[in-house]
């Protein structure tokens, strides 16, 4: 009799969800959840000017999103210019030319930014005023998100 209780509490606990489980390798690399900031706060586009942060995507970088939200200032029009194009298109794009992007927007006061996954390469982040023939004030929060293997 209890050699049949030891044999029916032990399949009990070999069949639960926690003595099913594996314990994980401590040495195992785990994703961890990064930042970087690529504008924050008040920044000035210059009459026909831009602004440009240019980033690189590694391919250790997972999951890699560009998020934010910006809004433009100045003149009578309140407008500026977005865009997130790989380098060679970018060149494209601010020249006046057919260019594939990420994201672009036409002259407008305000937007949002939720683009990826993006993939390994290097990309332009820029805020164009070149259109405008006085400075702009512009408040932009846009950061990039990834996670990483440590």
């Amino acid at each position: 009799m209890l050699i049949l209780l030891v044999v029916m509490l032990w399949a009990r606990n070999t069949s639960s969800p926690v003595a099913s489980r594996t314990l994980t390798n401590p040495l195992a690399p785990a994703a961890v959840p990064m930042t970087k900031n690529l504008f924050t706060g008040q920044i000035i586009v210059k009459a026909g000017g831009t602004v440009t942060n240019t980033l690189t995507v590694e391919p250790g970088m997972q999951n890699f999103y560009v998020v934010g939200q910006f809004s433009a200032s100045g003149g009578l029009t309140n407008d500026i210019q977005a865009v997130l194009a790989d380098e060679g298109e970018f060149q494209n794009w601010i020249n006046g030319h057919q260019a594939k992007t990420y994201y672009a927007t036409g002259l407008t006061t305000t937007g949002k930014l939720d683009v990826g996954a993006l993939a390994p390469g290097r990309y332009v982040l820029a805020f164009s005023n070149k259109t405008g023939l006085v400075d702009r004030q512009l408040f932009a929060e846009v950061e990039a998100r990834w996670t990483a293997q440590r």
